[in-house]
């Protein structure tokens, strides 16, 4: 499939209302697609759907009678902290939605179906992580996530079913206003004056700047199924392998301002040293490559969120 060949499809995002989904379809309208859309925070129309993601009904009716044809999977249970917190709700969530999704695809025939993982799904692995890794998780919003991975495939094996399972780094940007996040958490600290907090600081990560999140999602999109065997995941990194503290400091650099780093003594549990992705893989079958460097990235956010505040 080309990308002209976006054009006219009716392409159904659920999460839409989050940092990627809204992203993503600005984008994918830009295309010429017809963009559906299914989140708790919609007033009902036609072209959105206000669900809960365990509502299979509703989901389902939407789906066929929308003559959906292509679905991104988004919704989430997406913070390690609130599996912590809700372990349950987490693994509702994040294993049932992805079945519903799923299982209606198989109902209505759709053409195909993203559904969106994450990398911490590895867990204790050698790094860089691969694609061939058997998961290795621990925490409950990594372990779920593992699980609909395994779902996913099993669909995807046993009905033909058209899936594709994009592993992503941390993704950042404009426009991300969960500020439970890393960076928008301490980019809304420093422009407040606060000095920013910091668990432990040593931990390393890899971050993705949404641009180059969203052009994954539509390499992936446009992919040609018949190149797909079995292993139907796809890493995607940028390979900004960088501390914690050393990205906090960032921040607080490019920003202009003079403050210290926060130190919490209290160590997050099962914390995981460094986690990243080699991306070889959507480079040889995609053609894929981050084009925006973690400076760029960064300062690019943070000018978005400079006039963000100063216009509240």
């Amino acid at each position: 499939m080309k990308i002209n060949s976006l054009k006219n499809k009716r392409i159904l995002i659920t999460g839409i209302t989050g940092f990627v989904g809204k992203a993503l379809s600005n984008r994918l309208k830009s295309l010429g697609a017809t963009v559906y859309g299914i989140s708790r925070s919609f007033n009902n129309d036609v072209m959105n759907l206000s669900a809960d993601i365990l509502d299979y009904p509703k989901i389902n009716k939407f789906i066929k009678d929308s003559n959906i044809e292509i679905c991104f999977h988004l919704a989430s249970a997406a913070l390690v902290e609130e599996g912590q917190i809700r372990p349950y709700e987490t693994f509702k969530v994040n294993t049932e939605g992805t079945l519903n999704i799923l299982e209606s695809a198989r109902n209505n025939k759709l053409e195909k179906v993203i559904i969106a993982s994450t990398s911490h799904v590895y867990g204790e692995n050698k790094t860089p992580y691969l694609e061939s890794y058997t998961p290795k998780p621990t925490r409950p919003y990594e372990t779920s996530k593992a699980c609909t991975d395994i779902i996913a495939q099993s669909y995807a094996e046993s009905f033909s079913l058209p899936v594709l399972i994009p592993r992503f780094v941390n993704i950042y940007g404009p426009g991300d206003l969960n500020f439970q996040r890393l960076i928008p958490k301490t980019i809304k600290s420093v422009f407040g004056n606060f000095e920013p907090k910091m668990w432990g600081g040593e931990t390393v990560r890899d971050y993705l700047f949404i641009d180059d999140a969203i052009d994954a999602y539509i390499r992936l999109v446009t992919l040609n199924m018949k190149y797909v065997r079995s292993n139907r995941i796809f890493n995607f990194g940028s390979n900004n392998q960088i501390s914690v503290r050393d990205l906090i400091r960032k921040i607080i650099k490019i920003s202009g301002k003079k403050l210290e780093i926060k130190k919490i003594v209290q160590r997050r549990q099962e914390e995981i040293e460094v986690q990243y992705v080699s991306s070889k893989k959507a480079k040889q079958s995609l053609g894929w490559e981050p084009k925006i460097g973690l400076t760029l990235g960064l300062n690019k956010t943070i000018e978005w969120y400079r006039e963000y505040f100063s216009s509240r």
